[in-house]
């Protein structure tokens, strides 16, 4: 803060050179009006005891020129009670300057809050996910001896440990879109071994960044990212799994256990009707075809009338000496079962 104001006004005056002019002018274009070559403005804390992330002040309006910069704002929040996040990314100003020797002059207003903010200008050259990717398979893969490694040394025996692990699994579904890993990447600090599909993972930061990994919800740069050639090996050898499991000496195994479950029924088949009607007759011997148990055949179609019908022919059995007696015809046929 240059005064006790609490609205306070920081200029800046500056001019490119003939070469940062015509590096601008003679880059492509992203889109409409957007070089791949930018005049950025990056604000951060003054602090010089570690790397600063970029850091908005707060009421920051920025002047180019003539001409207000537009400045991202505050992501909404659908959570009550948590304040809006706004993303603090680096202001493209290169649409508002002279791209020529004449003199620029910028001017940040911001908040006084007893905080000071440190402003800096950089010439740097935006990239696309595409190009991100090329220069990631180009010096970016981790060799499959160094990925075993770490696998073996994740699954070293701790000596403070009582239990003891004798594998791990990682899945080849990428866990941002789903699909099946086609470049498998993570970021070096990360402590786990599963990784995220490289390809979506640019993707995503080119249109909204926030660098954050998707399994640990750590930060993962992309400085910071590699392709896990030994997981790159495995995905061209075992196409039929989407699970494997390391073990201990750092080979690995396919997790097929879910494909390769029987489909057939383990348990007794519960018949529902009639059994003379299906024709299933137990055996004398208590025993079906193939020497097995037959299943219990429960008949769903029996109501008290047919209790009923059944004592009385219990007791007409009982008088065989009067001679025999007619049955009493049913309204229906045994086994079937009006839909009405």
């Amino acid at each position: 803060p240059q005064n006790n104001e609490k609205l306070q006004e920081s200029p800046c005056i500056f001019a490119l050179t003939p070469r940062q002019v015509e590096l601008i002018r003679n880059s492509r274009e992203l889109q409409p009006g957007v070089k791949s070559v930018q005049v950025v403005l990056r604000i951060c804390y003054t602090d010089t005891s570690c790397p600063q992330e970029d850091q908005y002040p707060p009421n920051i309006a920025v002047k180019v020129n003539h001409s207000y910069c537009s400045v991202p704002g505050y992501y909404p929040s659908n959570k009550p009670g948590v304040e809006p996040k706004r993303p603090c990314r680096p202001i493209n100003l290169t649409h508002l300057m002279y791209l020529s020797a004449a003199t620029n002059r910028i001017t940040v207003t911001w908040g006084n809050y007893g905080k000071s903010y440190s402003v800096g200008l950089y010439l740097v050259r935006q990239m696309t996910s595409a190009e991100l990717l090329q220069r990631l398979k180009t010096i970016g893969i981790k060799h499959p001896e160094l990925c075993k490694a770490l696998v073996k040394e994740k699954l070293r025996l701790d000596p403070d440990s009582e239990i003891a692990t004798t594998g791990v699994r990682v899945s080849l579904i990428c866990p941002l879109v789903k699909m099946r890993l086609s470049v498998p990447c993570r970021a070096e600090t990360c402590a786990h071994l599963q990784c995220f599909d490289a390809v979506f993972y640019l993707q995503m930061n080119e249109k909204k960044p926030t660098w954050m990994c998707p399994v640990c919800d750590k930060p993962a740069p992309y400085d910071q990212l590699i392709i896990d050639g030994l997981l790159s090996k495995i995905l061209t050898e075992c196409e039929d799994a989407d699970e494997i499991e390391y073990l201990v000496d750092g080979s690995w195994c396919p997790i097929r256990a879910e494909k390769e479950r029987s489909c057939s029924p383990q348990c007794p088949i519960l018949v529902l009707g009639s059994s003379d009607v299906n024709g299933l007759l137990p055996t004398a011997n208590g025993t079906g075809e193939n020497g097995k148990a037959p299943a219990d055949v429960v008949d769903l179609t029996l109501d008290s009338s047919s209790s009923e019908e059944d004592e009385e022919e219990d007791e007409e059995e009982d008088d065989d000496d009067e001679g025999p007696q007619p049955k009493r015809r049913c309204s229906y046929e045994k086994g079937l079962v009006s839909a009405c």
